[in-house]
């Protein structure tokens, strides 16, 4: 970094060198609490995500909404009114030296974001939390919209966050900073990608809405005896299968990718894993599905869990359950968890360690809409 003072910083910020990274080295770090107030800060803003012609209904108050549905699902799963999750803070890093581990948390704030008003959260959502679980399209969109606006909720927070990424090298050696911004630079990509494909997409969820026509909804859906101990609400752009095959390319930036959503729930006598999609994301989506369908039944429950814990941070999980998998089959879930957050927090994932549970009993599985 032999660079002059007057030179725009090597960095991409657009300064000076000497008024941004000259004598970085010895500045003040950035202190652990004061990032993790600026996480919570991000993650905790208060908004409605129902579609913008739907604000002059909104109320006041806007509620801490429940991904996975608390008071049919949750509660199955929980332990004296508690269950586990991941929480990748960088509290929790620190504490845990890079690894995350499940933490009991309260079902009242497990699953839960700051992104529907109160009106709205009961309206909208009232098919699939006041009424037993059918199966129908309008309750498979109605998960899969949910999930969808929690991933632009997280999103923007991210994207609040890129600032501050840029500030982690205050005080680290000008190789570190040079990693610290090489990671920053990629991370901020990535969400620049990410905030472009939520506009791209938020329509086309919002078309279902506003019409109150869901017969274009795909789904597919696992029905099983009992509530799954592992439960989520997340969606994502698949890149692989269940047999590891290519579905698309995540690293070019360029591409607008198709979508996938996915809730693991109790639906009121049964439990539930319901995948949907929408019409143009069939490319992607159907591959995906037919080669869930080629799994066997008694590996369908080792499959999901997986695949939960490879892809999703919104994954929440019954204790008594992880107590009764054994050290080797929990240290393969943590080892999975990692690798899904590791890039975010410049962590490296280490390679997927085996993992085997007990086959959940499936009662059936079929499509919808499709």
């Amino acid at each position: 970094m032999n660079m002059g003072r007057n030179e725009l910083c090597w960095c991409g910020s657009g300064k000076k060198f000497k008024r941004c990274h000259l004598g970085r080295a010895a500045a003040d770090p950035l202190k652990s609490w004061d990032i993790s107030s600026a996480h919570r800060k991000s993650f905790s803003k208060r908004l409605c995500s129902a579609p913008d012609s739907f604000h002059d209904q909104c109320t006041s108050t806007i509620v801490s909404a429940h991904t996975v549905p608390r008071s049919g699902s949750l509660n199955q799963i929980a332990d004296e009114g508690h269950v586990l999750t991941f929480i990748p803070t960088l509290e929790s890093l620190i504490k845990y030296k890079g690894i995350l581990h499940p933490e009991r948390v309260g079902v009242r704030k497990a699953s839960t974001f700051t992104g529907f008003c109160s009106k709205h959260d009961d309206e909208l959502f009232g098919p699939v939390e006041k009424e037993k679980f059918f199966g129908t399209q309008e309750q498979c969109f109605l998960l899969a919209y949910r999930a969808y606006a929690r991933e632009i909720y997280t999103k923007r927070a991210a994207a609040d966050q890129s600032v501050l990424h840029k500030e982690m090298d205050r005080g680290k050696t000008p190789d570190q900073q040079f990693e610290i911004q090489a990671f920053a630079f990629l991370h901020g990509a990535g969400i620049r990608a990410a905030l472009r494909d939520i506009n791209h997409h938020k329509p086309r969820f919002e078309k279902h809405l506003l019409s109150s026509d869901f017969a274009g909804v795909r789904s597919y859906v696992i029905e099983l005896e009992n509530a799954p101990p592992v439960m989520c609400s997340a969606t994502y752009a698949p890149d692989k299968d269940f047999e590891g095959q290519h579905l698309q390319d995540m690293a070019d930036v360029g591409l607008i990718p198709n979508m996938m959503s996915v809730t693991s729930f109790y639906g009121g006598d049964k439990g539930q894993i319901v995948f949907t999609w929408l019409p143009d994301d069939d490319e992607t989506c159907i591959p995906l599905i037919e080669s869930l369908e080629r799994v066997k039944d008694a590996d369908i429950s080792a499959k999901v869990v997986s695949y939960l814990f490879d892809n999703f941070e919104n994954v929440h999980v019954s204790p008594i359950w992880w107590d009764s998998i054994g050290p080797d089959n929990q240290a393969a879930l943590i080892n999975r968890m990692t690798g899904e957050v590791g890039v975010a927090f410049g962590l490296i994932p280490a390679a997927k360690l085996p993992f085997r549970i007990s086959p959940w009993p499936i009662t059936r599985r079929y499509r919808v809409g499709c």
